[in-house]
This record gives structure tokens, sequence and C-alpha cells, in this order.
């Protein structure tokens, strides 16, 4: 015989539809029941120990990303009997999305711009991202929004840096991934800027010449990804902005706890898409990079077939690696209480979820 048990995601909120699941948990829209408001909630079943840790730290990025604009707000959490959930913003398509709807972009620097600008943001919180990727930056009323904080960590400990480490695991997305992160060294601010260069060519591509790799050895991939990137030349790409290997240039050159120069990126993103435009003078600290001049018979890195159905439901973390040593980073207990934020709960609801 079955019985009624109140539970705090399912009697608040109406699950309507499943957006995506992965490796790492569901995510479903969600209707408030007393507002009829429209949600998200990324749920993941108390069974998944590591997944279930990674969400409770995820609540805790997104509590230090409270009322920030440009990133996931975070409107409820909790745990019933079965699972562990947060409720968040809905908001539209991911670049994969548009890309795939609407063609490769053919401007990325207006892109990069605001996604610098994020990072910037992130970053002066305390807070990397480690999974940059088009599906984890979603347009809201015409804005970019940085979403998915469930491999996030705050690189800013006690006041200070994080130490270096190596023989971590990849942790992230390994077509974006920087070297660094494919060695298994520790990641800092210059892994996401690094991630966001190898992004800003695959959205105006197409591609990434590491497309087609597919051993299904983890680490062999890996390893052949990484030797295709420390081998890369962007001036093959046809098309792209000569300020991107500038950028990819100051990217890779950063030190592991060096200060990245947010405003430097900022000018060089702010340039029009000119095949013959310099970087801003004021910009010292590398005096080695400079903005070269490429000539525009570049070969061009054929685009992919378009298998992919862009009808199709957006699948949700479904290439991030965790690594495989993640568990160090989640030693500590994390106690989290269920909390509401601008939303209260009603005490009785007709939704309930029915267990034997």
């Amino acid at each position: 015989m079955k019985r009624s048990i109140k539970q705090p995601a399912s009697s608040s909120y109406q699950f309507l539809d499943k957006l995506g699941e992965g490796a790492f948990g569901y995510i479903w829209k969600v209707k408030h029941i007393s507002s009829g408001q429209i949600f998200a909630c990324k749920l993941v079943k108390n069974s998944m120990r590591k997944e279930k840790k990674l969400l409770q730290r995820e609540i805790q990025i997104l509590q230090i990303l409270k009322s920030k604009k440009g990133f996931t707000q975070l409107f409820a959490s909790g745990s019933d009997q079965q699972n562990t959930y947060f409720v968040m913003n809905l908001m539209g398509e991911n670049l994969e999305q548009r890309r795939q709807n609407q063609g490769n972009f053919n401007k990325i620097l207006p892109i990069g711009l605001e996604i610098i600008k994020l990072l910037k943001e992130l970053h002066s919180l305390g807070v990397i991202h480690r999974d940059i990727k088009p599906e984890n930056f979603v347009m809201q009323d015409g804005k970019i929004n940085l979403i998915d904080f469930g491999l996030s960590k705050k690189y800013i400990i006690d006041g200070h840096h994080i130490h270096y480490k190596e023989n971590k695991g990849m942790i992230g997305t390994a077509r974006y991934a920087s070297i660094n992160a494919l060695k298994g060294i520790e990641q800092s601010r210059r892994d996401d800027l690094e991630s966001l260069g190898y992004m800003l060519i695959y959205l105006h591509q197409g591609n990434l010449p590491w497309y087609s790799i597919s051993d299904q050895d983890k680490e062999i991939r890996y390893l052949k990804i990484k030797k295709m990137k420390k081998a890369l030349k962007i001036d093959k790409f046809f098309g792209l902005p000569i300020q991107l290997s500038s950028f990819m240039e100051y990217a890779k050159g950063l030190k592991f706890d060096e200060d990245p120069n947010y405003e430097y990126l900022i000018s060089l993103f702010s340039q029009e898409e000119s095949g013959t435009r310099l970087a801003l003078q004021y910009f010292q600290p590398k005096p080695a990079i400079r903005l070269k001049f490429i000539q525009m018979q570049r070969t061009s890195f054929r685009s992919p077939p378009q298998e992919i159905n862009s009808s199709r439901k957006a699948s949700f973390e479904e290439s991030s690696s965790a690594g495989s040593d993640i568990q160090e980073e989640l030693k500590e207990s994390i106690k989290l209480k269920n909390f509401i934020v601008g939303i209260k709960q009603p005490a009785d609801s007709p939704i309930y979820v029915q267990q034997k």
C-alpha cells in the first residue's frame, strides 16, 4: 500500500519537463505551486554520494554569486528522502544551441568581451569555473549568462591562493580544457581564460582540430588532444580575428597564481574585428606579446558534419569530467540547511511524491 510523504521539492514545485540528465544528475523545468513561476531544478539521488557532494558544493558557490548579474541565481535548496536539489532561474538557449540553429558565429570578439567581464567578476569573488564550454553560457534578455558551477572551486582560501599541485586528473571538458588541465595540474584563473580561447575558435569555425579524436581510452584521448593544443597555430584558421592570437598567447603565458590583466583583455576584445588593428598601447606588463599582421589567405579547418539534431533537449554536462581524484577536494563535510530566497513555500500542497 502506498502512502503520501511530504517532501521539500515535490511539495512546493510541480515537475514539468526533464531538460537534461548526465553523470552529475538531472535538470527539470518546474513550476512553483503558490506563485506559478517557472524555474529549473537540479537534483541528484542521495545514493550518488560523490555527485551529491558536488551538488552541495555548487550550492555553496551559488550562494557566493547571489544577486550577481550574469550568473545562475539560487532560489531554494534542500533534500528529501531520495534527492538533494536546488532551484534556480530558468534561462534561454545556450551558445551551442544557438550555433546549431543559426550557424557559426561570424563575430566572436563581442562574445569574448562579455565573457571576459563575467570571468573577471567570478574570479574577483575567489571562484574559478573549470568547465568553460558553449553549453555553459546561456542567453537571457540579450545577455550572456554563465551557468553550471558543478565543477567550480574556490581558489582563494582564508585569503590565500591555493597551492600548485600535479597529478590531479583532468577536470572539465577535454575539448576546451587548458593544456595544464589536461596534464592534471591544479587549475587557476589562467585555465578559465585559455578554455575561453578554444571555445571562441569553436564558435567561429564550428570545429576544432581535435574534434574527431574518439579513443575509448580516456588517457590516450587526453594525450592526443594535449599534443594538438601544444602545436596549435591560430593563424591557420581562416577568418579568425587576430586579437585571438594575442589573447591565447597571453593566457598560456600566465603563471599559476598570477593576476590576469583583465583590462588589457577587455581592451583587446573591444577592438574591431580587423586584420590591421593593434592592441592599445597602455598595456606593458608582457612586452613580448604583440598583435601580428596575419595574411588573409589562411587555411580553413573543415566544419564538422551537421549530425546533431538541434531540436533535441540539451544534454547536461555530457562530456565533463570530474577528475579521477575529485574526492580529495570533497573530503570536508558539507552541511546545508534548507533555505528560501524570495519564495515562500506553502505549508500544504496538492503535489506529493508517492512512495511505498
